[in-house]
């Protein structure tokens, strides 16, 4: 089983969690990487779950793609084997995007003696790397943090027996730039703080500043932000090594995501369902307007195939499908009117000059390039993708209720543009061409996901089914990203055995080949940090607990028959609903959701029989009266709640814990 996911143990790095708590001063704390037989608070489930989820190290690795990566969205740092195993290098860098990763700083420390044994530890709880290494002449034990707040690394170490440490940094390979660094010596006891040469308010007088007043202050604001962070959401499974994986997804989350408004394009869609919008980059593309001209749109030409090289698909690279994500789960209308429109009117605006109008009668396109597959004309990838984006801007412009004068064009496009090629085994490449062998990216489907959408309007619903199914069935050139991708897809169409299979082999295969996941949660195969991080995977998991397609609020949709426990919190549905609900021997026991905005809304909360809706009123602790709710199916209500309000769905006579709390372990 993968060790960055199986263990069964918990870890305390810091007694008491805040700096402040231990009446200790962060520098002057021991650095452990490890503490023996001290477990997290134990009355704090939240605290033991993301505890039990940290990852470890016997050796550095050499390699950056497997190595424990600490980070805040802008700063990224990998501890990795220092050349020749002297010791501990550090890469500064930036989180990278889908493809490209940014030149990194480096900063080595190194021991007197020779290393002879080293030991990491990579806890989530204060996102905070411990380790020691022993050496020849004694001991060196260290902890290091990136600054939430600030573009800023601190690391503290502490030296035993005759053991010395001193600080480098050598010069980078390739056009990275020295990291700047300052550091401080107390005896046995060393500080140091370093910051990316490019990053700004974090030059060398500031990082001398900082360590002059002490670090003290820096590292409770840090460690507040992460268990806050942690608290938002929760989720207890009986498969422990998928919660634990769980759980590592949401600390790379928030480790990599990149605020910047110029990262839309690579904001994960795994932001919406795990309540963590505010850490991508739409909150400050509001703040600071749309994003600048489209000038990737000039690298996509229709007609040339990959000839034009290989550029990303001008919906994603617009920000579209984040603007779009981001608006499913907040409703907020600013993202309509201020972003979206504008991104999707020049997407539409562009593509729809190369489009031909044939015999048929219908709009069809020349050669373009299937991302991974081939090039082809009626592509299904870029019909796709233009068919989402020309019914969306539709839908964005009724639902704003302007007049715009180009709305019976886009109408018109949306009406005559061509289905997507179809043969027995599924949804085809483009005209005339099948999925024929394996291949890693599954460019055809993005219909599916991460468009949400049917291949065509009024396409069989079992055509989606048949085409995951036929390329699921061909892996021979899979790599770690189609295993997860392939999850995400079954998930979204409950597909529950396939989902879980497909999960099990990420997390729980063993061996270092690239269709499995690195101890460090991240894929194998891909270089930057952000390219490395499998958010479909988690999109995944959590889809099969609270549905993310469609307009209802849906309760485990699709939980697998080997989790008959399950307890979720603080996880968001579309529509902003924030979801609480618990899953007993197979059966849902109740569901709590808050209402986001007091529009009415489908529950499919799954509970059996003649359900009770009770509805409680902000600050209230428990279920205040009961409400009568018009059924809308089997274990389904449509309900209208006052904004603000809270519904909890119960089993007539039910009186449940509705505390968060762990669900037993599987055996």
């Amino acid at each position: 089983m993968n060790a960055g996911f199986a263990r069964r143990t918990f870890l305390r790095t810091s007694a008491g969690g805040l700096a402040a708590a231990s009446g200790v001063s962060w520098a002057a704390e021991a650095p452990a990487a490890w503490a023996a037989g001290e477990g997290a608070a134990a009355d704090d489930p939240y605290e033991q779950a993301v505890r039990d989820a940290r990852m470890e190290w016997a050796a550095l690795p050499r390699d950056p793609r497997l190595a424990p990566h600490l980070g805040n969205g802008r700063l990224v740092v990998r501890a990795v084997a220092a050349p020749g195993g002297r010791g501990v290098r550090l890469l500064v860098g930036g989180p990278g995007t889908r493809s490209a990763e940014p030149p990194a700083g480096v900063l080595d420390l190194l021991p007197l003696g020779t290393p002879t044994a080293v030991r990491c530890v990579l806890d989530l709880w204060d996102a905070e790397l411990t380790g020691r290494v022993t050496t020849t002449r004694g001991t060196v034990a260290f902890s290091a943090l990136v600054d939430r707040h600030s573009p800023t690394l601190l690391l503290r170490a502490r030296t035993e027996g005759g053991e010395r440490l001193s600080f480098t940094a050598p010069p980078p390979e390739g056009s990275g730039l020295p990291p700047r660094s300052v550091s401080r010596e107390h005896g046995d006891r060393q500080l140091l703080a370093a910051s990316p040469a490019n990053a700004t308010g974090a030059g060398e007088a500031a990082l001398r500043e900082l360590l002059a007043a002490g670090t003290d202050a820096a590292v409770t604001r840090h460690r507040a932000w992460w268990h806050a962070f942690h608290r938002r959401g929760y989720v207890s499974l009986p498969e422990r090594t998928l919660q634990r994986f769980h759980r590592a997804q949401m600390y790379t989350l928030a480790a990599v995501t990149d605020p910047g408004p110029e990262r839309l394009a690579d904001a994960p869609a795994l932001l919406g369902p795990s309540r963590h919008l505010d850490i991508g980059p739409v909150s400050a593309a509001l703040e600071q307007g749309p994003s600048p001209a489209h000038e990737h749109l000039a690298g996509a030409l229709p007609g040339v195939g990959s000839k034009a090289g290989r550029t990303d698909d001008p919906v994603r690279a617009s920000g579209a499908l984040a603007l779009w994500e981001a608006h499913r789960y907040t409703g907020d209308p600013r993202i309509v009117r201020d972003l979206l429109r504008p991104a999707l009117a020049g997407v539409v605006g562009y593509f729809s000059g190369f489009l031909m109008e044939g015999v048929d009668g219908r709009l069809h396109l020349p050669v373009t390039h299937s991302p991974g597959q081939a090039d082809v004309s009626d592509c299904t990838h870029d019909l796709s993708l233009l068919r989402w984006a020309v019914t969306t801007l539709v839908t964005a412009t009724r639902r704003l209720r302007e007049k715009d004068p180009r709305l019976a064009h886009w109408e018109d496009l949306a009406a005559r543009l061509t289905r997507c090629h179809t043969d027995t085994s599924g949804i085809m490449i483009g005209a005339g061409l099948r999925v024929a062998r394996s291949c890693a990216e599954p460019s055809h489907l993005n219909w599916l996901l991460p468009l949400r959408q049917a291949p065509h309007p009024d396409a069989d619903p079992a055509l989606a089914q048949r085409s995951l199914r036929h390329w699921a069935g061909m892996r021979d050139a899979w790599h770690a990203g189609s295993y997860a991708t392939a999850a995400a897809m079954a998930a979204a169409l409950r597909d529950a055995p396939l989902a879980l299979e497909l999960l099990r082999h990420l997390t729980g295969a063993t061996g270092d080949e690239a269709d499995v996941l690195a101890p460090n949660s991240l894929y194998r195969h891909a270089v930057s940090p952000r390219a490395a991080a499998p958010f479909p995977a988690g999109q995944a998991l959590l889809e099969l607990l609270v549905g993310a397609g469609g307009d209802a609020v849906d309760v485990f949709p699709a939980v697998p028959d080997a989790w008959p426990d399950v307890l979720v919190a603080g996880l968001l549905a579309p529509g902003g609903h924030v979801v609480d609900a618990e899953r007993h021997a197979g059966r849902t026991r109740w569901v709590r959701v808050g209402a986001a905005d007091g529009r009415p809304f489908t529950l499919r909360h799954g509970v059996d029989g003649d359900a009770e809706v009770w509805t409680s009123r902000p600050g209230d602790t428990a279920p205040h009266r009961r409400v009568v709710a018009r059924p809308a199916g089997p274990g389904a209500a449509l309900v209208h709640p006052a904004q603000g309000a809270t519904l909890t769905v119960l089993r007539p006579g039910d009186d449940p814990d509705l505390t968060v709390r762990q669900v037993p372990a599987a055996r």
